[in-house]
């Protein structure tokens, strides 16, 4: 390119008036500009960079805002959100199932003797309290952050962290309740509570509990009102119907995650942190 251009101009009359200008311009240029293929000279890659910036700039900040777009388009909102638990594998629906809520209902959690009332409560609530371990990815993925004050097992039991499953705790309160009503206070599945004001605070807990787990799932299924021979208000029919989970399913998922530790060894590992007071 450089020598097609000397030979092209290399005999024009101002060959000399040129070299007088370059000259006393002082400019030093020593290789001519590059030419187009039409012939006309192209700018330098700078000025072209310069031109071609803005364009630029604008794609990629174009690009940016699609991926953003996309991906706030992608997240799933609160509302789709699934809080995780280790035993939603043992979630299972069963489907439709209609309520025996009649006040002469038979049930093996009210109808019988006491005692035998009593033992089918201890394998739902006391019994079914039993803790859980969970890891530590386990933890994090329910939404909780590792605390010093948080109970873990000893390593010679798998450590990890204790845990036990919320339904087992509702019915454990909805048992005292039913104990506090036959007048069985103050000693309940082996604690003795030392006054009215420890037993009182204790159902008080567990009635606000209940409110909060009642409101929290908002049953919306609708309960019909009838009319009942000799009665003069409606009575309502509680017999409704509900989609329910398999318990029991849930109950031997327990069982079988079941980490058992003497009283003897569950004490404060050498890292725990006592809180100032009951969460």
């Amino acid at each position: 390119m450089h020598e097609e251009y000397s030979s092209q101009y290399s005999e024009s009359p101002f060959d000399e008036d040129n070299d007088d200008a370059t000259k006393l311009l002082g400019c030093g240029i020593t290789s001519p500009p590059q030419l187009l293929g039409s012939g006309v000279a192209s700018p330098p890659l700078k000025h072209r960079f310069l031109h071609l910036w803005p364009w630029l700039s604008h794609s990629v900040l174009m690009s940016i805002t699609l991926v953003f777009f996309v991906l706030w388009a992608r997240a799933p909102s609160m509302d789709n959100v699934v809080l995780f638990s280790p035993a939603l594998e043992a979630v299972e629906s069963i489907g439709i199932v209609k309520f025996e809520g009649t006040f002469s209902s038979n049930s093996i959690y009210s109808t019988g003797p006491l005692k035998k009332i009593d033992s089918a409560w201890d394998s739902v609530s006391f019994d079914g309290r039993r803790p859980v371990r969970m890891t530590l990815e386990q933890l994090l993925r329910t939404g909780e952050k590792p605390s010093p004050a948080m109970v873990k097992y000893p390593d010679e039991y798998g450590g990890g962290y204790m845990a036990t499953v919320e339904v087992f705790h509702q019915l454990h309160c909805l048992d005292m309740l039913r104990r506090a009503s036959h007048g069985d206070h103050h000693y309940h599945h082996g604690i003795m509570h030392e006054s009215d004001e420890e037993y009182r605070t204790y159902l008080d807990h567990c009635i606000e509990w209940l409110r909060q787990s009642a409101m929290c799932s908002s049953d919306v299924t609708m309960i019909t009102r009838e009319w009942v021979e000799g009665i003069a208000t409606p009575v309502s029919n509680f017999d409704g119907r509900r989609e329910c989970r398999n318990f029991e399913k849930i109950l031997n998922w327990v069982d079988e995650h079941r980490v058992f530790v003497p009283p003897s060894k569950m004490v404060p590992l050498d890292d725990n942190v006592n809180l100032p007071s009951p969460p």
